[in-house]
């Protein structure tokens, strides 16, 4: 049983109505600026684009002839959809939603969502009648402020700590665990990084494309818990979507996309209390982002051109175990992926509802430190 407890004091945890007076500024462009600089990393000795580029192919031709050899009756399209083709990827859509809901049994589905969608009006919307208010921008400034936050934390620098260092100011404006020294040296080093000139990306655009293809074709089995794929495995899944395709869309008081946007809140909610404290959304809590985001505005931080530029790039390249990974699977699976990848599939009806589901489920696990999900005393409808 899915259910969304009584329990939950959700009135406390999502924005509302009383929380208009939001005042945060948009985060300025020295902290993007800062990100990218931290992220750089030149070393030059291990190029993994030139590394990757000695064990690829020319191009996808490598993985449809591999498909070719193993199904030479099948047909495939002139480009190859990344993520194993239609069948491949909607079922990884659908994989978060089929751990925690019974997709392979229609009426116990049925039974299920009836359950949740009761239960979610009744205890959730209920209590959330200034979700169609948010967000504002305030509230989309704080969140993509607080995203950079924790990005430069976890690379050894702490926004808030730089300010009180730079203003000798004594209280704690935010979490810690940075070393000040390491700070200024990294400040330093943004200062002179645009100076710097490093070698060209190696890797040519057909070479990334079949290495993306493979990696996300190793991370869709992956998800799925089915490698190797077999074509055993691909007729299943045209079952099962053939039967979900018959299923309605429950009647709901609530609009789908309010819903996914509520989802959305959430998410970006935890966000910032993680990055700003629990008290983010207070006047004390702005005030304190937004005298963050004056002194950053001030400094004199190098727009990270070229070299971060080239480090951008690294970042897009899958990991190396995901490419091979990727390339065994090709090798051995090519009947099913022949299947997956000429069969052409519309995603079911009620596959939005069972995502929203899903990701209401797993924020509010996280936000309110109570499952949503399972046998609950607290909700009893009757079907």
């Amino acid at each position: 049983m899915v259910c969304f407890c009584k329990e939950l004091e959700l009135p406390e945890a999502l924005p509302s109505t009383t929380r208009d007076s939001l005042r945060v500024d948009a985060p300025p462009p020295q902290l993007a600026n800062m990100l990218k600089l931290m992220k750089l990393n030149a070393n030059l000795d291990a190029r993994s684009d030139l590394n990757l580029a000695e064990m690829l192919p020319t191009d996808q031709n490598w993985m449809a002839a591999n498909i070719v050899a193993q199904a030479p009756n099948g047909t495939l399209p002139s480009v190859l959809p990344a993520g194993g083709g239609p069948l491949l990827s909607l079922a990884m859509r659908l994989a978060v939603p089929a751990s925690i809901l019974p997709l392979d049994d229609i009426e116990a589905l049925k039974a299920e969502l009836t359950e949740a969608i009761l239960s979610l009006e009744e205890n959730v919307m209920a209590n959330a009648p200034a979700i169609p208010m948010m967000p504002s921008p305030s509230y989309q400034n704080m969140a993509l402020g607080a995203q950079m936050t924790l990005a430069l934390r976890a690379q050894g620098l702490c926004p808030f700590e730089v300010m009180e260092v730079e203003l000798s100011e004594a209280p704690r404006l935010g979490d810690s665990g940075t070393s000040i020294a390491r700070q200024d040296a990294t400040l330093q080093f943004a200062s002179r990084l645009p100076k710097m000139r490093l070698p060209a990306f190696g890797l040519p655009p057909q070479q990334l494309a079949l290495a993306m293809d493979m990696a996300a074709l190793a991370s869709t089995t992956a998800a799925l818990e089915k490698p190797p794929l077999t074509p055993e495995y691909i007729e299943y899944l045209k079952r099962q979507f053939q039967a979900l395709q018959q299923l309605p869309m429950p009647r709901m008081k609530t609009p789908l996309p309010l819903l996914m946007a509520m989802a959305a809140e959430m998410a970006d909610l935890d966000v910032i209390q993680e990055a700003f404290g629990e008290d983010a959304l207070t006047p004390n809590g702005q005030a304190r982002i937004n005298a963050m985001f004056t002194h950053w505005a001030k400094k004199r931080i190098p727009l990270p051109l070229p070299a971060a530029e080239l480090q951008s790039q690294f970042e897009l390249l899958p990991d190396v175990q995901d490419v091979l990974e990727g390339g065994r699977i090709t090798k051995q699976a090519g009947p099913a992926l022949m299947s997956s990848y000429s069969t052409p599939v519309m995603p079911p009806p009620i596959t939005p509802l069972l995502e929203v589901i899903a990701a209401l489920g797993s924020v509010m696990t996280k936000l309110m430190k109570q499952k949503p999900f399972g046998a609950c005393s607290a909700c009893n409808f009757s079907l």
